[in-house]
């Protein structure tokens, strides 16, 4: 391991006396640690989830990432007899994508955490705008991983409950007896 790091040191210690400008950039843009997810849940995610809540959507959408089979097959839906598959994995392009709003702050002249929320969702704003971004999509499709994020969240039953505020419980079988009631508010908004 110490070894290894001594390497790396030399390396990068020697490589900019030996490389091109341009080869010097790429190496500056690959040591910016990108953002974390957490980092980018706090920036995207309602501040009312509060931290506990952020952390457990950036959690579960890791988990979603680690998870993903492409070519799955894919629940046709009812009426529809042509069977579908999952697409690639969208993660493809999501660490350039974080390292990317991790050097657009380091443009501003601050790591992406010491920027103001304001900044930080300006940032990802901008980064979704230049990925053509409108709108939320129906499901994480790769375009950009803020957006998958924001997907993956209000696509599932508990970000449906926060965006109604109501306990809807769509993944739960509440049964025939109660479904003609109104779903019952959250407490405490969430």
């Amino acid at each position: 391991m110490q070894r290894r790091n001594f390497f790396k040191g030399l390396l990068a210690s020697v490589l900019p006396f030996l490389l091109p400008r341009w080869t010097r950039v790429q190496a500056h843009q690959a040591a910016v640690q990108p953002v974390t997810m957490h980092e980018l849940a706090r920036a995207v995610l309602p501040e009312s989830l509060g931290p506990k809540r952020i952390q457990e959507v950036a959690d579960q959408f890791e988990n979603w990432i680690r998870n993903y089979k492409p070519t799955a097959e894919m629940s046709c839906g009812y009426g529809f007899t042509r069977e579908e598959a999952t697409p690639p994995s969208p993660a493809v392009h999501y660490v350039d994508q974080l390292r990317q709003l991790a050097t657009a702050a380091e443009a501003e002249g601050a790591p992406f955490t010491k920027l103001d929320g304001a900044m930080q969702r300006g940032l990802v704003g901008r980064a979704l705008a230049a990925a053509g971004l409108e709108r939320i999509p129906s499901r994480p499709d790769g375009k950009h991983v803020a957006a998958d994020l924001l997907a993956c969240f209000y696509s599932s039953s508990d970000g449906e409950d926060f965006l109604y505020n109501a306990a809807i419980e769509r993944a739960a079988c509440r049964g025939l007896q109660s479904s003609s009631e109104r779903p019952a508010p959250l407490k405490d908004g969430v």
